[in-house]
């Protein structure tokens, strides 16, 4: 008989049993030599954190199959081209009128078989912060034999030989696919998001949530041209992210000094290049390039209470860039009595056109703040004081 195990609904929220690290655990396990994924969605978030580790699961010889759905423009051309470069075999499925909805995770070797089979899409919400369910069977063979070849057979019939709906991946497929609208880059799915908004967005309860994993700091790497801290015109499309997480210290005039490392890594997040610049209060100073318009965001800060200490709505955050120290500051003169330093921002961009982020600060005393500040994974200088840390979502 097999072992049976579960990830329940509140599992993955409060962080205590995630479909990521049972993937990452099986990646590192020497009795399995082949995964294959059967997903309806797929975005990169999963890939890239997983991403070293596929790479020394092939390196080792194992194999890595995916069969991917795109129907609703839940699988990103990101993902797909992730996955092409990952994956011995790659295929798509997609029927008129029918919508292809499975996950199952399907690690074998010569003696063992791990499944995973439920509701978690190969995404970030899928992977770990979704309310998910799934059954998790350990096999061992040749006792839970009759169980694997079911596996085994769901397989096939889904290759192309069996099912007509399912086409292998190349490159040519993937064009028609976003030509034609039915597969959307990552940035412009955010973007289109953003122009519908959320009329009914769910309120917030105080539950304990675990954030995401941070993105790896090695697909975050400041730019070569761009090592000196001289801010210039994107080259190329930054990454797209959910996220910046990042400890802040408001000066007393209200400005919070962003990471010179991180503005580097992801001009586009914070709307590089400015348009704007400011005007000098003294005549002979300096002007600064300048966000203009103001972005209006959403602040609430959190300390002990399930409920706000401060909250702030569609708010005008002055920013500003200055060039002699290659750096971005906000300005939010009202969070100067109530946020103390080392406190975390959490800055998502709005999920409306009116709102460009939603910054949540979280507080040393508030519950949510440790397993905030554990998904920064990069630093900034201290120059001899505390370093701040900070991370991508």
């Amino acid at each position: 008989m097999p072992q049976v195990s579960f990830i329940t609904p509140l599992d993955q929220p409060g962080g205590s049993k995630r479909l990521l690290d049972i993937l990452r655990t099986g990646l590192k396990d020497p009795r399995f030599t082949q995964l294959r994924i059967v997903t309806a969605y797929a975005k990169s978030g999963p890939l890239l954190r997983l991403k070293s580790d596929i790479e020394s699961w092939i390196a080792s010889g194992n194999s890595l199959y995916a069969i991917v759905g795109i129907d609703q423009q839940g699988t990103s051309k990101e993902a797909l081209t992730i996955a092409a470069d990952l994956c011995k075999e790659l295929y798509i499925t997609r029927e008129n009128g029918i919508t292809f909805h499975p996950k199952i995770y399907l690690f074998n070797g010569p003696k063992y078989a791990k499944v995973i089979v439920g509701s978690n899409n190969l995404t970030v919400g899928g992977t770990e912060t979704n309310f998910e369910s799934s059954i998790i069977l350990d096999l061992v063979f040749p006792e839970d034999n009759s169980i694997y070849n079911d596996l085994e057979t769901m397989w096939v019939n889904l290759l192309p030989h069996s099912c007509v709906a399912t086409k292998a991946f190349e490159q040519k497929l993937l064009d028609e696919l976003i030509a034609n609208g039915a597969v959307l880059s990552e940035l412009d799915k955010q973007a289109r998001a953003k122009l519908t908004g959320n009329p009914f967005p769910a309120p917030r309860t105080g539950l304990i949530r675990k954030p995401a994993s941070p993105l790896p700091a090695s697909i975050m790497k400041t730019p070569k041209a761009q090592a000196t801290g001289i801010m210039e015109q994107p080259q190329s499309p930054q990454q797209v992210v959910a996220g910046l997480i990042i400890q802040i210290k408001p000066h007393h005039n209200g400005e919070i000094f962003l990471s010179k490392i991180a503005v580097l890594q992801n001009p586009s997040f914070f709307g590089w290049p400015f348009k704007g610049s400011t005007i000098p209060k003294k005549a002979g100073n300096p002007a600064y390039p300048q966000r203009t318009p103001d972005p209006i965001v959403n602040i609430n800060v959190y300390g002990p209470a399930t409920t706000p200490t401060l909250t702030l709505s569609s708010y005008k955050l002055n920013t500003v860039y200055y060039s002699a120290k290659a750096e971005i500051r906000i300005t939010a003169s009202p969070l100067v009595s109530q946020v103390p330093d080392y406190s975390v921002m959490v800055m998502m961009p709005g999920n409306s056109a009116e709102i460009d982020y939603e910054i949540c600060i979280y507080r040393p005393d508030s519950p949510q703040y440790t397993s905030w500040l554990l998904a920064c994974n990069q630093s900034m200088p201290g120059g001899g004081k505390k370093a701040r840390k900070f991370g991508w979502f």
